[in-house]
């Protein structure tokens, strides 16, 4: 009943009106306010059966309520498109109407639900089916257990080193893949109609519309020819260290990435680890040591919002969501302002720890544009890609890794990252490289081959055999015929040129950062909160604007466009390491390393020691100034003839530093006998004490009985004369 009202004003409008234009207008309006309140509802009801079927809930009710909400919004999307469009006419819509006019376009081109109902049902029927199984199958061989979980697979084999097992484990994930040659016949087919539908003559101008970008793919191409050669060297790296030198340049078995498709290579890093990876074990450790896990990971993640003066993540979003399902983390929109959920899991590692910070963001950015969007759902929720939603988060999550950013989190020590800052920061580069460039890859590598397959470009009787044959030329990587099917974007005929954009936008967004910075040792984090506002601008601007037209101002005026630069320049330490490690005959070099200090924890009542200064070198000037300093100091000593005495002096500071031995030894003895160490180094350092005070009493006191004795032989001399 509540919809009956605006309906009645809409026509308290349209009669109250003084000319035909402005009742046009008038009644665009009040029809627009109740589709998307009526979308609103959609999403609403959606997201609670994605929710259920997520937790999985009686999964086989909870898939079937997800199905049927899908089933349902296709069709409403569709009725609701057509309503706009007998509402919409020229007159409308006055010269300065921009935002009415955004709101038009976007519910009149909503993408794939336009399909005739029936191929709409078949597209969600089979991406909803598939990815029920593959997150809900129980049947995964982890090696030593046969009969395991998704999370359970994922964790085995980023520990697994076993290159057999490793082989099984990935074919066992493939088991679960829905059908290809369906997928190819049946489904894939269906771009090609939802393209129509929306107006575009080819699957490459549509999927260019829904990125808002003219000519991405094009761009994405020519971005990736000047992004593939550091890709190239990271793949030979790899297979130098994996398989040796023979086997570079040659294709990579996919389960030897110990990734199931191959766009993340990170659990390969501690074989890919540089001669000195001082930073990432203790990083490792330390996250291992705190915790930084599920709830922990995204509280360290709101740390770092709140330091950068963005603002947190309500605490009500992280107590209803979960932590007990499978990394990276999925959001689910209720499509209302603060009302969010996500589901993650409790794994420690570095590539959780900063997916916690890239979600946390994406958050954040969703609950900006809900605040700033006049409240509108299309604004907020547009079918669109957006590069700056993409970008921004992935900025967020470099930023966990910024040196300040450690430090603060207690994670690794500022001081001791600036003993070897290029190793250091080499190491992290690496650490992100293998998490960023596979993807990159992958991104450009599904959309190409989908728009081959399309376009004819590829024989019908290779068609089977195509994915594995593009992945092996274009990827360097042997990959199955299926395995693209693990992805959510492919099973829903989503592209992937959104997040290929943003993820190049992230580093432009870093780098025009970080050219502002005095120095390379400056705070980034600092600098970042107290220049934000062009980030808090982009989130509010939402949907409201096409995201290109925000670049210009997102990178402070440097760039208008995307540009590959930013990412060659962020990795330009690790793309001199790999040449020097791929040629050694390269001039190439990272300076020589230098060991830091070992750290010792200090006890209590311990008297911290202070750090040695560096030893001057022994030139002719440095010694002429320590003559002339040691002249002035004399000058003011009177000679008792016992030089020999002071050297005692010498040796207090090594008596004040009281050390526990037990500290560094033996944690399980009982504390009654640390207690007792501690009592005798106490004595002892009290008689050393009260034995340096009576050898200078009596230094004192010599010092004395010789100046009596000079004063009284010049009393002699004087009586005498």
């Amino acid at each position: 009943m509540w919809r009956i009202f605006p309906l009645l004003l809409c026509f308290y409008a349209v009669l109250s009106s003084g000319t035909s234009s402005d009742d046009d207008r008038r009644w665009l309006v009040s029809l627009i306010d109740l589709v998307e309140l009526d979308y609103q509802d959609q999403c609403n009801q959606r997201a609670e059966a994605t929710w259920e079927e997520l937790l999985g809930n009686e999964k086989i009710l909870s898939l079937k309520v997800l199905l049927e909400q899908d089933k349902a919004f296709g069709i409403f999307s569709s009725k609701q498109k057509m309503d706009v469009k007998s509402a919409f006419t020229s007159q409308a819509l006055a010269a300065d109407d921009d935002v009415l006019r955004r709101r038009v376009k976007l519910l009149l081109q909503p993408g794939d639900t336009l399909l005739e109902t029936e191929q709409w049902i078949r597209l969600v029927t089979f991406a909803d089916t598939a990815l029920n199984r593959l997150r809900f199958a129980g049947d995964y061989n982890c090696g030593v257990t046969v009969n395991c979980t998704l999370r359970e697979l994922h964790n085995a084999i980023a520990r697994e080193q076993d290159e057999e097992k490793l082989r099984l484990m990935k074919a066992s994930w493939d088991r679960h893949l829905p059908d290809f040659t369906e997928y190819l016949n049946k489904i894939l087919p269906l771009l090609r109609n939802a393209s129509k539908e929306n107006l575009y003559d080819s699957v490459e101008e549509y999927w260019d519309s829904l990125a808002e970008y003219e000519g991405a793919m094009l761009t994405a191409r020519e971005i990736w020819d000047h992004v593939r050669p550091l890709y190239l060297k990271l793949h030979k790296y790899v297979s130098l260290k994996l398989k040796g030198v023979d086997e570079v340049g040659k294709p990579l078995p996919i389960h030897l990435l110990r990734s199931l498709n191959g766009d993340d290579w990170s659990n390969l890093i501690e074989s890919l680890l540089p001669t000195h990876p001082d930073i990432y074990q203790k990083l490792h450790a330390n996250l291992q040591l705190k915790d930084v896990s599920g709830l922990n990971a995204f509280k360290e993640a709101n740390k770092l919002l709140k330091q950068l003066n963005l603002g947190e993540i309500p605490s009500e979003i992280l107590k209803e969501s979960a932590f007990n399902g499978t990394c990276p983390p999925t959001i689910v929109d209720w499509c209302e302002p603060n009302r969010m959920r996500f589901v993650s899991c409790k794994d420690v590692s570095i590539q959780n720890y900063m997916d916690a910070h890239e979600t946390a963001m994406k958050i954040k950015y969703k609950i900006t544009t809900g605040l700033h969007s006049n409240n509108t759902y299309v604004l907020r929720e547009a079918p669109r890609y957006s590069a700056i939603y993409e970008a921004v988060p992935g900025f967020v999550s470099l930023l966990s890794l910024n040196p300040h950013t450690l430090e603060r989190a207690g994670l690794y020590p500022l001081n001791r990252f600036n003993y070897n800052q290029n190793h250091n920061r080499l190491v992290l580069q690496l650490i992100i490289a293998l998490r960023d460039l596979p993807k990159l890859n992958y991104y450009i590598a599904a959309d190409e081959w989908r728009l081959d397959v399309l376009m004819g470009k590829i024989p019908y009787h290779k068609i089977n055999e195509s994915w594995s044959e593009f992945r092996k030329n274009f990827s360097l990587i042997e990959s199955s015929n299926s395995d693209i099917l693990g992805s959510a974007h492919v099973l829903s005929n989503k592209p992937y040129i959104g997040n290929f954009l943003g993820l190049i936008l992230k580093y432009q967004v870093y780098q025009s950062f970080a050219e502002e910075l005095r120095s390379d040792d400056s705070d980034l984090i600092q600098h970042v909160s107290e220049n934000n506002q062009r980030l808090i601008d982009a989130m509010m601007q939402g949907y409201g604007t096409p995201w290109p037209e925000m670049v210009s101002d997102l990178l402070a005026k440097r760039e208008n466009g995307l540009e590959y630069t930013g990412l060659t320049d962020y990795f330009r330490l690790l793309d001199e390491y790999l040449d020097n490690q791929l040629d050694p005959t390269s001039e190439n070099t990272i300076e020589e390393y230098v060991e830091p200090p070992i750290e010792v924890p200090p006890q209590e009542n311990e008297i911290p020691e202070e750090s040695p200064l560096p030893k001057p070198e022994n030139n002719e000037e440095e010694q002429e100034n320590a003559i002339k300093t040691h002249d002035n100091i004399n000058e003011n000593i009177i000679d008792t003839e016992d030089d020999h005495n002071y050297k005692l002096e010498t040796s207090t500071v090594g008596v004040l530093e009281i050390k526990n031995p037990l500290a560094a030894g033996d944690q399980t003895e009982p504390t009654n006998v640390k207690e007792a160490s501690y009592n005798i180094y106490w004595w002892v350092g009290v008689a050393v004490a009260i034995a340096i005070v009576v050898i200078l009493v009596a230094i004192i006191a010599r010092k004395r009985h010789n100046h009596r004795k000079q004063l009284e032989r010049q009393r002699r001399q004087n009586s005498r004369a």
